[in-house]
């Protein structure tokens, strides 16, 4: 396995290092350089816009009592995307990309997560037993009952800091 994991690093150099070699030849170092940095900041804002949809479809699943596992993916899959962004290189920044197209997301997010719910490790670090798992995903441990009173009451409120003399004693 460790040798497996090290050819998969030395094969990443290698593939980084050509793609900036050709880019740089074609555009000018400095300005590959400078292209480096840029997908950066592009892959920030990305996760910020994105982030923001993805939460708010969480929000509406989870008040509509609904299991989130998608929007749980695609945040998965933006937060791998946001730091391949950031990692510098342009074959990281490609794969980063390509985690932001909404399709593409869920399908990686959700494949992650089985994955991820498969090891016994993480099972054990999230603290879900074998018993837990429903089809490669946690099923959740709360439940969601709609309330069908929709009454708004609306005022200010203030908090005091309690006198310890004005509460009553205990006997």
């Amino acid at each position: 396995m460790g040798l497996l994991i090290l050819l998969v690093i030395i094969f990443w150099g290698w593939a980084e290092v050509t793609a900036f070699i050709i880019i740089g030849g074609e555009i000018g170092g400095l300005l590959a350089l400078i292209g480096v940095f840029l997908t950066a900041v592009v892959g920030l804002s990305l996760m910020r816009s994105q982030a923001s949809t993805v939460l708010d479809s969480l929000k509406q699943q989870v008040t509509r009592g609904e299991t989130p596992l998608a929007a749980v993916a695609e945040s998965v899959s933006l937060l791998i995307g946001g730091v391949l962004m950031l990692i510098p290189g342009y074959v990281t920044d490609g794969l980063g990309l390509l985690l932001f197209v909404p399709g593409l997301r869920t399908v990686v997010g959700l494949a992650i997560m089985s994955q991820l719910f498969k090891s016994a490790q993480f099972r054990k670090f999230a603290g879900t037993s074998g018993s837990n798992v429903h089809f490669g995903f946690a099923r959740p441990r709360w439940s969601y009952q709609k309330s069908y009173d929709d009454t708004i009451i609306e005022g200010e409120a203030e908090e005091k800091p309690e006198d310890p003399s004005s509460l009553p004693r205990a006997r």
